[in-house]
């Protein structure tokens, strides 16, 4: 019986792993992650060991509804003596508590590496009807009643960090945890960016290009001290608003040194993680980005935003 990961790496071109060894994907949905029925590429595992084969050192592995610290966990202990890493992270939705530092301090205590602050969860994520908003409508005849009731603000009314979203942010740097800004809006997410550079907090500012492709607003991100993210998965969907010329403007306007590129794929009609991270890779590669500046942004940024600079 043939292994078709084999026959996939077997296909691939001559040092097709060129700009991906050592990478870390700090964005990638496990399997299940909204519903068992809603199927992405594969089996956690096999996904892992094609990542590993790909040059790939690392995973922040990533749910919109529950921790992925057990998940991971086995994923790690499953591929232990490769050098791959699999790290847990946990995001802030209601269904684990939204805002609240106890569950920041639990979430680590149990492994977590990376927290994500409100995505489908967010109010503002609501109000402009978000994608993941709209799966989750179709798994849970309930699900509109609860989304309305329990959107979360991360911000007070007069556009000031609120005290539950300032107890998170000082839970996370307390514990030496990462944050992202989930799907916080451009506003709540500058607010973040502020005080995460007020108390050395590292922070990436999850996929802006979903929310604003102004050079002036990213490079108003990436000086906040913010690592900036950009992903695969909006220029692989048959309803994506963006290319990679977008995401070519946006490199430039922000700096590799201030940029991590990942997946964030979870659809059965892309490729497997490591495939989609090469394409993206390699096409920024025809489009001039040198191998240094590629290393720099999938490679040293996503390790120094987790805190292992080795």
């Amino acid at each position: 019986m043939t292994d078709p990961q084999h026959d996939l790496v077997a296909a691939q071109p001559d040092a097709f792993d060129r700009l991906l060894r050592g990478a870390v994907d700090v964005h990638v949905h496990g399997q299940p992650d909204l519903s068992a029925g809603l199927r992405n590429r594969g089996d956690d595992l096999a996904v892992a060991r094609l990542a590993q084969a790909y040059g790939i050192s690392g995973w922040v592995l990533k749910s919109h509804l529950w921790a992925t610290t057990d998940r991971a966990r086995s994923l790690r202990q499953a591929m232990a003596g490769t050098g791959f890493t699999v790290h847990g992270s946990i995001t802030l939705n209601p269904p684990v508590g939204g805002l609240e530092p106890s569950v920041v301090e639990l979430a680590a205590a149990h492994g977590a590496r990376v927290v994500f602050l409100p995505t489908w969860g967010g109010a503002a994520d609501l109000g402009r009807g978000g994608y993941i908003s709209t799966l989750l409508g179709r798994v849970s005849p309930s699900f509109a009643e609860y989304h309305a009731r329990t959107a979360i603000t991360l911000c007070d009314p007069g556009g000031t960090l609120s005290v539950r979203t300032r107890a998170v942010v000082d839970a996370c740097h307390a514990l030496g945890l990462a944050l992202a800004t989930g799907h916080a809006s451009v506003e709540e997410s500058l607010t973040v960016a502020a005080y995460c550079a007020e108390i050395g907090q590292r922070l990436l500012v999850t996929h802006p290009l979903h929310y604003t492709t102004d050079p002036a607003l990213l490079r108003e991100f990436a000086a906040t001290g913010a690592y900036l993210e950009f992903c695969n998965a909006p220029l692989v969907h048959p309803d994506g608003h963006l290319t990679l010329r977008d995401v070519d403007r946006a490199l430039h306007a922000v700096g590799p040194e201030r940029a991590i590129l990942s997946t964030d794929v979870f659809s059965r009609w892309v490729p497997p993680e490591p495939e989609c991270l090469r394409m993206f890779v390699e096409q920024l590669a025809y489009l001039g980005w040198t191998a240094e500046q590629i290393g720099t942004m999938v490679t040293t940024n996503p390790r120094a935003f987790l805190g292992d600079e080795t």
